[in-house]
Order: C-alpha cells, then sequence, then structure tokens
C-alpha cells in the first residue's frame, strides 16, 4: 500500500508478499464467483435486481458449448417469511466468464429499513442465491440492507449544497477518517483491533468513516461491523498525494482493481459513496509535486479518475454517488472538466482544513464549507503506549532522538509546542519523565479541545448561510481515528486501542443534541443548540452558570426557557457581549473578568433531565487564569453492573471528591484494558461517579494499584502522580 512508504503519521516499512487467505476450489461445470446486488426503492417496493457472476470450464466442442441451469434466489425476510425468484437460463459456456441476472420484488413494508448509528436499527437481510445444473449445485450467501442513499448537490443561492440523504433524511455526517489499522497489511484485519476500533466510533455517536485512499480495501470483517454498526462508509479508491501514470499497462491494471473491488463491496448497505482519489486535485491545482501547468498531467487525471474510474464504478454500481476528488467542488466540477479551478471552495464539496500556527481555540478560524472531510491537530499518545517502543526511561523526554524521530510532520513539535503555549504554561523541561507525562497530558487537552470548538463550529453553521452564501455545513470527519505506532499524530485512539482525551470529547461534541458557544472577534458570544433528532423538542431550558477561580459553586446563573429546539436543525439561541455578561455576573472589572472566570453552558428537558453534554466558555487562554490548587481523591468502591454493557467484563464504580474547582481531571490504569465513561472532565462539584469499563479480567486491587490521576493544577504545580512508581513502564 501506498502508506508502506512512510506518512506523516507512521513508518517506512514496506511489506512484500501473500497477505490475504488463498483458496484451492474445485468445479465440476461452473463456479459462482460472486453475487451482487443494486436494490432500488420504486414507490412502495424494493427491486432488487441480483447478478450472478459465473465461472464455466471452458469449452470449444460445439455439442458441450450450453448448459441448463436453474437459478434461484431467496429474501429471508424472516424465519417464516421467504421471498423468491427463479428461473431457467442456458449458458453459453463457450465463454469462460458469465453474467446473469434475476428480479426480486419486495414490498416496501415486508422489510425494516438500514439506518445509519443514531437514525434507527441496522436492519440486514440473508440472500440466498442457488444455481443447479446436472452436475452441480452451487449456494452463495450474501447480507443486503435496504435503504436509499443520495449525495444531494442542490443549488443554493451561492453555490451548491452537499450532504447525504438516507432513506429520505438528511443527515450531519459525524465521524473519522479510518487509516490502515496496521502498517502490516497482514495484521490490518485483526477482529480485537477492528472491532474495537468501529465500536469505539459507534459509542461516540459517529455515523460515517472515511477509508483513506493511501491503504487498503478493508477486509469483509470491516466493511460487515460497518452494516452492523450503521456507520456509513466514505470508500476511496487508493490513489493519494501523488500524480499517477496512464499508459496502457496501469490503465488495464486499475480497471481490474476497480472491478474486483466494487463487485466485493457493493452489498454492503454501510458504503454510501465511492471517491476517486485522496487531495490529487489539490495537489495538482497547487503544484505540489512540479507538475506546474504542463497539459499532460490535467490529461492524464481527466484520463484516470474521469474518463475510467468514474465511469467504470458508475457503470457496475448505479445506486451509489461517485466523487471524483476529495477535497473537490463535486458536481460543479464537471463544468471546468475537473482542473483548473481551486477544489477549497467553500460553496461546492468538501474542504480538508489544517492550520497549526492559529491558536486552535479560535472558533473564528475554521471555514464555513458544506462538508469538512478532513480537519485536525496532533497529541502525543499515552506515555503507557510510548513506552511499549523504548528501552529505557532516557528516550522519554522532548528532547530525546527517540521523540524527533518518531514525529515525521515537518515542524511538527514546533507546531504542537506553538498550539500548546496559547493556552496553556508548558513546565519548564528538566528532560524527566514526569515532564514528558505532563507534555502529553498538556497536547492531548490541546487536541480534544481544539477539536472540540472546530467541529461544534461546522455543526453550528448546519442550517445557514452568512452573507457571502458559506455554511449549511452537513459533515465533519476528522483526521484520524486511528494510529499504526507510538507516535505523535492526529489520532484520537492510539495503536494500543487507548482512547486519547480526544475521543472521549468526541462523545460530547458528536452527540445528538448539543449546546455551543460562539465567540467572535469582537467579543460576542453566541449560544447554539444543534439537534439531529428527528423530532421537535419544547419547553426546554438552557442554563449559563459562572465560576470564578476563588469558589466551587456557581457564582451566577442565568437562564433562557421555554425553547423550543427543532428537528434536524441548528438554532441560535442567544447573543451578547461577553465582557459585559461577566461583569455583571460579578466577576470583576471589564479588565479582569475574562481571566476571573468560566462559564458552563447546560441544556435540559421540560422534566429537568440533561438532553445534551455540559458544554464550557473559556473566557480568556487558561494560561492568564489564577488556576486553583485542587485535591481531587479518587475511591474505587465496588463492582458496578450496568444495563447494556459494553462487555462480559466487569464495571467498576469510581468516586472522586475534590476541595476546589479541577479542570480536566484525567486518569489512566496502567495497561489495563478498558475505557472510562467520561474522561479529561471538569470538576465543578465536591463529587463526581463515573465507571470503567474493563475490556479484561481485572480486580478493585489491581485498579488501585495502577490507577494515575492528573488535574491541570497538578501539572502547574508539579503535584501529579504521574511522576510516582514510572519504573513499573520497564
Amino acid at each position: 500500500m501506498q502508506a508502506s512508504f512512510s506518512w506523516d503519521w507512521g513508518p517506512a516499512f514496506p511489506s512484500v508478499g501473500i497477505w490475504r487467505n488463498v483458496e484451492l476450489v474445485s468445479m465440476n461445470d461452473l463456479l459462482i464467483n460472486d453475487v451482487t446486488t443494486d436494490i432500488r426503492k420504486e414507490k412502495n417496493i424494493w427491486n432488487i435486481l441480483v447478478t450472478i457472476f459465473l465461472e464455466t470450464i471452458q469449452s470449444k466442442k460445439e455439442n458441450l458449448s450450453t448448459i441448463s441451469c436453474h437459478v434461484a434466489s431467496i429474501l429471508h425476510v424472516s424465519q417464516n417469511e421467504l421471498i423468491s425468484n427463479t428461473s431457467e437460463i442456458t449458458l453459453d459456456t463457450s465463454e469462460k466468464y458469465i453474467n446473469i441476472n434475476i428480479s426480486i420484488i419486495v414490498p416496501a413494508d415486508v422489510v425494516e429499513n438500514w439506518w445509519p448509528n443514531g437514525y434507527g436499527k441496522q436492519h440486514l437481510y440473508h440472500l440466498t442465491t442457488t444455481v443447479t445444473t446436472a452436475n452441480s449445485v452451487l449456494h452463495k450467501r450474501i447480507r443486503v440492507g435496504f435503504r436509499t442513499v443520495e449525495l444531494v448537490e442542490e443549488p443554493l443561492e451561492k453555490g451548491l449544497s452537499f450532504y447525504f440523504r438516507v432513506n429520505g433524511v438528511p443527515i450531519f455526517a459525524k465521524g473519522s477518517n479510518f487509516i490502515p489499522a496496521s502498517v502490516f497489511p497482514e495484521l490490518g484485519s485483526k477482529e480485537d483491533t477492528i472491532r474495537h476500533l468501529l465500536l469505539s466510533a459507534k459509542e461516540t455517536h459517529m455515523n460515517m468513516l472515511r477509508i483513506w485512499g493511501g491503504g487498503v480495501y478493508e477486509s469483509k470483517l470491516f466493511y460487515d461491523l460497518a452494516d452492523e454498526y450503521g456507520i456509513m462508509l466514505w470508500q476511496d479508491f487508493m490513489f493519494a498525494c501523488a500524480m499517477y501514470p496512464t499508459n496502457d499497462s496501469f490503465l488495464k491494471n486499475v480497471e481490474q482493481e476497480i472491478l474486483q473491488n466494487v463487485i466485493r463491496l457493493k452489498n454492503h448497505p454501510s458504503i454510501v459513496l465511492w471517491a476517486g482519489n485522496n487531495e490529487n486535485e489539490a495537489a495538482l491545482y497547487g503544484n505540489w509535486y512540479g507538475t506546474g501547468s504542463a497539459q499532460i498531467y490535467k490529461e492524464d487525471y481527466v484520463k484516470l479518475y474521469v474518463n475510467l474510474l468514474k465511469r467504470k464504478v458508475e457503470k457496475l454500481d448505479s445506486v451509489r454517488p461517485f466523487l471524483v476528488s476529495s477535497p473537490g467542488n463535486g458536481a460543479y466540477e464537471e463544468t471546468y472538466n475537473y482542473t483548473g479551478i481551486n477544489p477549497y471552495s467553500n460553496l461546492y464539496g468538501d474542504v480538508h482544513y489544517y492550520n497549526y500556527i492559529r491558536n486552535g481555540w479560535d472558533i473564528t478560524q475554521y471555514p464555513r464549507t458544506r462538508f469538512c472531510s478532513e480537519y485536525g491537530f496532533q497529541s502525543w499518545p499515552s506515555i503507557y503506549t510510548i513506552a511499549t517502543a523504548v528501552e529505557s526511561a532516557k528516550d522519554l523526554h522532548v528532547n530525546s532522538d527517540f521523540v524527533k524521530h518518531r514525529q515525521h510532520l515537518s515542524f511538527g513539535n514546533q507546531y504542537m509546542r506553538l498550539l500548546i503555549s496559547y493556552n496553556f504554561v508548558i513546565p519548564q523541561s528538566n528532560n524527566s519523565i514526569r515532564d514528558f507525562a505532563s507534555y502529553i497530558y498538556l497536547s492531548q487537552i490541546n487536541q480534544a479541545v481544539s477539536m472540540r470548538i472546530q467541529t461544534e463550529a461546522y455543526r453550528q453553521t448546519k442550517s445557514e448561510v452568512n452573507s457571502i452564501g458559506e455554511g449549511m455545513t452537513m459533515g465533519a470527519l476528522y483526521w484520524q481515528l486511528n494510529d499504526v505506532w507510538q507516535a505523535p499524530s492526529w489520532s484520537s485512539i492510539d495503536v494500543e486501542g487507548r482512547w486519547k482525551m480526544l475521543h472521549y470529547y468526541a462523545k460530547d461534541f458528536f452527540a445528538p443534541i448539543i449546546v455551543t458557544p460562539h465567540l467572535s472577534i469582537s467579543n460576542e458570544l453566541s449560544i447554539y443548540i444543534v439537534s439531529d433528532r428527528l423530532y421537535k423538542l419544547t419547553n426546554c431550558t438552557m442554563e449559563i452558570h459562572v465560576y470564578n477561580w476563588r469558589s466551587i459553586t456557581s457564582v451566577f446563573a442565568k437562564s433562557f426557557n421555554d425553547i423550543i429546539i427543532e428537528s434536524n436543525k441548528a438554532i441560535r439561541i442567544t447573543s451578547f457581549l461577553l465582557d459585559e455578561f461577566l461583569v455583571q455576573a460579578g466577576c470583576g472589572s471589564l479588565e479582569s473578568a475574562k481571566r476571573s472566570c468560566i462559564a458552563a453552558l447546560s441544556l435540559t428537558d421540560k422534566s429537568g433531565s440533561l438532553i445534551a453534554p455540559v458544554n464550557y466558555i473559556y473566557p480568556d487562554a487558561l494560561k492568564n487564569a489564577d488556576i486553583p490548587i485542587a485535591n481531587v481523591t479518587v475511591k474505587i468502591e465496588e463492582n458496578h453492573s450496568l444495563p447494556g454493557k459494553l462487555s462480559n467484563y466487569p464495571d467498576f464504580k469510581l468516586v472522586l471528591s475534590t476541595d476546589n474547582i479541577a479542570l480536566f481531571v484525567w486518569l489512566e490504569v496502567g495497561n489495563i484494558r478498558g475505557r472510562f465513561s467520561e474522561n479529561g472532565f471538569h470538576m465543578f462539584e465536591r463529587k463526581k461517579e463515573i465507571i470503567f469499563h474493563a475490556y479484561e479480567g481485572t480486580t478493585i486491587e489491581l485498579l488501585r494499584s495502577n490507577i494515575r490521576l492528573a488535574t491541570l493544577s497538578d501539572i502547574y504545580n508539579a503535584r501529579s502522580n504521574f511522576d510516582d512508581n514510572f519504573d513499573i513502564l520497564f
């Protein structure tokens, strides 16, 4: 795969050899190579066109050049209900490969729809196809789901929309980008790894993953689990960040790649889009590789991605949309023959956005695009993960050769330090493990909050455009979900499967309903409520609680009552000048108020129950605040069984206590596999209960001996127990 030769998130480990299973298959006269379906909704029925790909023992003898066969396709609706069609067909065996078709008509009210995660259940049905000849009875069983998908690119006042409509419902795509699960392809389909990654996506309200075009077409297990979990897949073809040849032999190879993979994958309802390449149009437009304005590269681009890929895919799969490039201007590209115009327009298609110079907590920098399919910031993985790649403690400091070697983004360490420094004081390094652990912690906070603010910026513009037509954003897929080695990267889950703080935050910023702030350059604070729910909520209450650093209880609260939350919409609830509000709240003068306070947003329904995660407003950089010292303790009380448990392993209840406001409370349990119900949270209450979900057998005693806790004040005051017993790493 292209990423075998290194990327900015991974090493160069090119491998060679057969890396997927090989089978020896016997046959009499026929073999079923594949069965595919094209499922279309037509008024009150589903029309399934079943295509059967047969291979024959080719005969040149005239009297043996035909075979009569009986073909049957059966949809298993339930244990007691089947819908089928049969046909008698005579095959011409002078051809080695033969395709035959059979249709099944299914009443729409007999089957249930397949829905993306968060919108309904993922109903799947088995379809069995049998081909019977005088010498053979051949069977092939596949799974199908009933859903429609459209990529809606309709004219707006300026530009075109760009969003997915599934079963007639506009879907805000929430999720991430998936790189290969391992840098070694033969390890990329390990069930525990793939299941953990996709389940972690589902548990954090993601409904889409983009399979990035520099890796591999994933395993059957991957697509099966995506079907089961409701994770829509944006499937890139494997072309990324390069100019590719278009000689005849290469194009013939690509044609086979298209044919094999579309036929292999098109039955999966989770796949909602085919995309031709990753960033190759952007590379051509931006002269990334010194191609300049040479016409041959433009011609090669159209020849490969439009004349071959687009046309071939649309012929093989007419029920899914095809996108030529990401980023790109979508349907608008056809008007200028796909090259020559900036593919990063905010008025068309999708955008990739990265900025390592501006403060990631500044919401005003982020584009009001139709769909953001890549964006992100780096952080380091857990020190326990890093420790699996080093031989001694001398490697665990910010200036070590190991740290420099593992950073594959040019100037990446400098960018990371700059971005952290906008909001935090970075402790002076004495090259100790404790300082490195503190730096890891700050990098994860910066990544998590930056990504929360950026993602919420996209969700806020779901239902509005600005004066120049930008907005109506309907997708946020951050870069990247997973890792392939122990190194700094954009991932939210590290290579050992540990959730970074970002992944815990994703659970909140991708929640079905959020309450979210937008602080403008002019210091105007707007508060939005964003709902992906398909029903209206009435009599809701939004509250702003203001805290100063001297008190663990709220010093001021303001309520907004009788709020109506419209279905599948973003609404702005209020706007006001933040400085004046904080002065009114008793936080001091105009000059000091922003440094003295922090605010929390909550949203409740008419019964008083929270219906959105609590969110936060940071009026000023936290490095300017007088963060109080907080003494936080944790007690593991008991095994705690919960309904709908994540696994067969025990859950543990943890009770945290504090004597002061505690920011970014972070828990780790060494090498015990599992995750917390929440992590990286703020404590504005004296006690808080969370759950540790174990992924393996463990005990209270083991948890007590391995648990580590850090808060922001601990880091500033060099009190974190991250510096205790780190010899256990080695």
